[in-house]
């Protein structure tokens, strides 16, 4: 079984320290910039981030910095492909095994069907409005802005506090709504997910029918695989607008107060590359090697090409040789004056047969020439 071995975790150590930690924490920008220079895709970056920061507080202690870096490591060694979809038990520190326990009941609950709908109330119209207002979405981003996380992220649970406020939307009905706008079930939303799924809940409040679908022009958004760190959208957000006397119009206006309006987070993390890591130095490593292969397969196309034109060459000169042989005997012999036409017609033919070795042997270096040029690049 894999494990966290003590070299690792003296390595580990001294990064970490060299981050310089507050209060034995690093904070989500100065881990993102260290992750971001792994050159890992954003989507893997993100899935290493969720498992590490096991306790969701938008920081890592050193326990949680080991769990990030040995999935990197992993990933960036080629040991492993993918970002496993919850951690390895050997990867689980004994002092969070509860919260991992905790985490996984919430995920499964966020993501299971419930029976208790309200879909069949008569009750409820079936005139629900997709358009989002500019007043509404004032509303929904600030909203937005007091939950997401470090990197613009909303999670399920963060919901709960708001959900408490709405009077005509059920915990199920919060559930379908998530999973309308989270089809891929990661644990968190973005920005554009977070507003839809705010609209929707503003549509249920004020009594419509929750849809089983969405537009095609949203479904395409919510499918998409690669959740983005871009939190530069959140940077400026619309205050919201004082409630108004028709509380259906209200909506999320008197939970914002609650909280003191928008919570605006700090701007996201400035991925700067930064040297010098470790795993720099193996993609440096990967990368040479790459290119050592690649100068091999063209001096083996090199060779062969060498090797193909002087086999060729030595076909045509024993060619030549044969045919300037029989010109010499038929020059000797008087008696083979009458085959003199013949004898034309075999010098044309090694005439138009040289012409054709020229010819051949030209392209031939042309190849040899391109393939040096080719080389001389790598």
């Amino acid at each position: 079984m894999p494990r966290l071995e003590e070299w690792e975790i003296k390595k580990y150590w001294e990064i970490f320290q060299g981050l310089k930690p507050e209060n034995n924490r690093l904070s989500g920008e100065k881990v993102a910039v260290l992750l971001k220079n792994s050159r890992l895709e954003q989507e893997q970056l993100l899935q290493v981030w969720q498992l590490a920061d096991i306790d969701a507080d938008g920081s890592l202690d050193f326990e949680e910095f080991c769990i990030a870096m040995r999935l990197i490591f992993d990933l960036v060694n080629g040991k492993t492909q993918h970002v496993p979809a919850e951690l390895p038990a050997w990867l689980v520190p004994l002092s969070k095994a509860h919260l991992i326990q905790a985490n996984r009941a919430v995920a499964r609950g966020s993501n299971a069907p419930s029976a208790d709908t309200s879909d069949d109330d008569d009750q409820l119209s079936d005139d629900f409005d997709w358009y989002i207002s500019p007043t509404d979405r004032a509303t929904y981003e600030a909203l937005y802005s007091a939950h997401s996380d470090t990197y613009g992220r909303v999670r399920y649970e963060a919901l709960d506090a708001l959900h408490a406020t709405l009077l005509n939307v059920p915990k199920a009905e919060l559930s379908s709504a998530w999973n309308l706008v989270n089809p891929k079930s990661f644990e968190t939303i973005d920005k554009d997910q977070a507003l839809v799924l705010l609209h929707i809940l503003n549509q249920r409040e004020h009594g419509k029918r929750i849809p089983h679908g969405v537009p095609a022009s949203l479904r395409a958004t919510f499918s998409k695989e690669v959740p983005t760190y871009d939190v530069s959208s959140q940077a400026s957000v619309t205050a919201p607008p004082e409630p108004r006397a028709d509380d259906k119009l209200a909506f999320g206006t008197n939970y914002l107060n609650k909280i003191g309006k928008a919570v605006h987070n700090e701007r996201g993390t400035d991925f700067s590359p930064t040297e010098g890591t470790d795993w720099e130095k193996v993609r440096l490593r990967r990368e040479l090697a790459s290119l050592e292969t690649q100068l091999a397969d063209v001096q083996r196309q090199k060779d062969r090409a060498a090797a193909d034109l002087a086999a060729t060459k030595r076909e045509f000169e024993q060619l030549l040789a044969h045919k300037q042989q029989q010109l010499d005997l038929a020059r000797r012999a008087p008696a083979a004056a009458k085959d003199l036409p013949g004898v034309h017609n075999d010098m044309v033919l090694i005439s138009s047969q040289i012409r054709s070795l020229e010819e051949y042997l030209e392209g031939r270096e042309r190849e040899l020439a391109q393939l040096r040029s080719e080389l001389s690049k790598v």
